[in-house]
């Protein structure tokens, strides 16, 4: 896999490139099969994709406070979360997990910066594309990418290709709109993600990212979204 589809951390490449095999016949039915948009897309100007991803992208710093659930075929978690997001591309990612556990992680771009412990966050997180999809932001594309995709109406549908990877999305801005994306290595599926936004805002309300080769899926209930004035710089310190 290529650098813009991982969470890259110094001296350490985390890849979730498990086969597909492995997965149970409930976790597959909720795969996808079919492509979100079909393989036959125009040529799209990185210019004109990434005014579509500005659009979902916020110029103001933003705090989220949320609730995940994280479950496999052998049980479930969940807990709360908090997330501080500043524009273009940076987050701080706190979460709280039952019987007292904790963790941390800051994320920039398509990179781990670091994480508090590396196990915990990881199975929150998986990969960085599919995350900052969860929390309702597209990616802008790789410099390396093709880049291909159409606008009908509100409807955004478009997918960067690099080498044989694919990350395609489906995307309707407006109140009560969605966020889909599939993310594919040699056509085999790596992850996808559903995200919905408020009825009454552009915020995102929930999302539910599904990992076939580790059996695994995410959820995200967002309870609040406030605008932050500052940032304590002190946030972005590894502990």
């Amino acid at each position: 896999m290529h650098q813009w589809f991982a969470l890259d951390r110094p001296g350490r490449a985390f890849y979730y490139l498990v086969a597909l095999g492995t997965v149970g016949t409930q976790w597959a039915c909720g795969v996808r099969t079919e492509e979100l948009a079909p393989s036959g897309l125009p040529p799209l100007s990185r210019t004109e994709v990434s005014q579509w991803v500005a659009e979902f992208v916020p110029t103001q710093a933003l705090r989220y406070d949320l609730r995940w659930t994280y479950q496999t075929q052998q049980g479930s978690a969940r807990g709360r979360a908090t997330v501080h997001f500043v524009p273009p591309d940076s987050v701080r990612f706190d979460y709280r997990a039952p019987f007292g556990q904790s963790g941390a992680a800051v994320i920039v771009g398509d990179d781990v910066v670091w994480s508090r412990p590396e196990e915990g966050v990881d199975r929150l997180i998986q990969t960085a594309p599919l995350f900052w999809a969860a929390l309702g932001f597209p990616r802008y594309p790789a410099p390396a990418a093709t880049v291909t995709g159409v606008a009908e109406g509100s409807q955004y549908r478009w997918r960067y290709t690099l080498g044989g990877d694919t990350l395609t999305y489906v995307a309707v801005r407006e109140p009560g709109g969605t966020l889909r994306v599939d993310m594919r290595s040699m056509g085999d599926v790596l992850g996808t993600v559903d995200a919905e936004f408020s009825d009454s805002t552009l915020g995102l309300a929930t999302a539910r990212m599904l990992f076939p080769g580790s059996a695994s899926l995410v959820t995200f209930t967002v309870e609040a979204i406030d605008t932050l004035s500052t940032v304590d710089p002190e946030i972005w310190k590894e502990p």
